[in-house]
């Protein structure tokens, strides 16, 4: 039986076993990290992620009736996925240079109650993505009463029984 060892190769000495291979990551900059790269892939719009719901819902829309669909929707919808493309690049860049690049920089001193917002709005943007029938109902009634605000119109300029005009004296 052939024994391959330190010795064959003319290597002689103990290993260093406590020698650290890599960087150590605090578990702040592993956190920002992480929410860092949450946020980045929700902005972008990449699967399956309430940020990739709402461009489906835009392209969707875009497309109504694929029969006609026109130069300006083609353009529309290129440029809604190349946005997404420079999102994920761009994003990504910074990302590098802010937790990466530099080795020697300190590593910030966060608090819970300073992480504790960007924990509850990652928390919410993934039960917008889970419950995003609520939220697409939500928002295309807010999308028609925006295109057509008769009702809104005619619920601020008509009179409400009780009300006092103080300006002219009333009590």
């Amino acid at each position: 039986m052939i024994a391959v060892t330190r010795e064959l190769y003319g290597e002689e000495g103990d290993l260093d076993d406590s020698a650290e291979v890599g960087i150590a990551v605090p578990v702040t900059m592993g956190f920002l990290g992480l929410a860092f790269i949450g946020c980045t892939l929700i902005i972008s719009g990449l699967p399956p992620l309430s940020g990739f719901i709402a461009k489906f819902a835009l392209l969707s829309a875009a497309l109504g009736s694929p029969s006609a669909v026109s130069t300006a929707t083609w353009a529309f919808m290129t440029i809604l996925i190349l946005a997404g493309l420079a999102a994920v690049v761009s994003l990504t860049r910074a990302g590098i240079q802010a937790f990466w690049a530099s080795s020697e920089r300190t590593v910030p001193r966060v608090r819970l109650i300073e992480l504790a917002p960007v924990i509850v709005l990652l928390l919410l943007c993934g039960v917008q993505t889970i419950q995003a029938g609520p939220v697409m109902r939500y928002m295309r009634a807010t999308a028609q009463s925006l295109h057509a605000p008769d009702d809104y119109i005619r619920g601020v300029l008509s009179p409400v029984s009780g009300r006092v005009d103080h300006r002219k004296g009333g009590a």
